[in-house]
């Protein structure tokens, strides 16, 4: 499936700012291997904002794509064992001063945007949005099905965007056959993210 980031340029213009995350449509599988499922706490600082703490699966890797010193970074995940996937966070802050954070409102319209776009190719007729929640997260998220993916591109998506403290993640999730297991770890690992700010 060939996606972008879900709803950020939206967002931010609704909030005064720009487009800040690349696309993701370049990533390609990474080739199948075995996987271990074990998680660790990896913490992504951002600075003057924190940090995103996340409880990653020992079997991926992360890479931290920082587009300028102003805006939020993309945090990609792939395999280094198992069925391929590409996994993109982009932790969303207030960028510039009186810029203000989303509210759950602004993020169900940003979902519900996304969902119109990912239905052009979908299979589903029907794409419910799902509710995100955590010890301190809440947010939404659909999941839908390419009906027609070219080679070097994914079947499935699952996208969203939560609250989390100070943040305001958006997230990709994109799979084929065989990763049904992926999606359900990406998952809780969203629900279990903590913006972590210095005391």
């Amino acid at each position: 499936m060939k996606v972008r980031t879900i709803g950020i340029a939206a967002l931010l213009a609704l909030h005064g700012g720009g487009a800040c995350a690349a696309g993701i449509e370049e990533m390609k599988p990474a080739a199948p291997a075995a996987a271990d499922k074990a998680a660790a706490a990896r913490t992504y600082n951002l600075p003057g904002h924190g940090a995103l703490q996340l409880q990653v699966p020992q079997a991926w890797r992360d890479i931290l794509h920082q587009t300028s010193n102003e805006l939020p970074p993309i945090i990609l995940f792939t395999p280094t064992a198992g069925e391929a996937f590409k996994i993109a966070v982009t932790p969303l802050y207030p960028h510039s001063q009186g810029m203000a954070q989303p509210t759950l409102a602004d993020m169900r319209k940003s979902v519900e945007m996304a969902v119109e776009e990912a239905r052009k190719q979908a299979v589903e007729k029907e794409i419910p949005i799902q509710e995100l929640k955590g010890p301190s997260v809440t947010g939404y998220y659909f999941s839908v099905t390419d009906k027609s993916p070219k080679p070097g591109e994914y079947k499935y998506m699952t996208q969203g965007f939560f609250l989390a403290g100070g943040l305001a993640p958006t997230f990709t999730v994109l799979t084929n056959d065989g990763s049904e297991n992926i999606v359900a770890e990406a998952l809780a690992m969203l629900r279990n993210a903590v913006h972590v700010t210095k005391q």
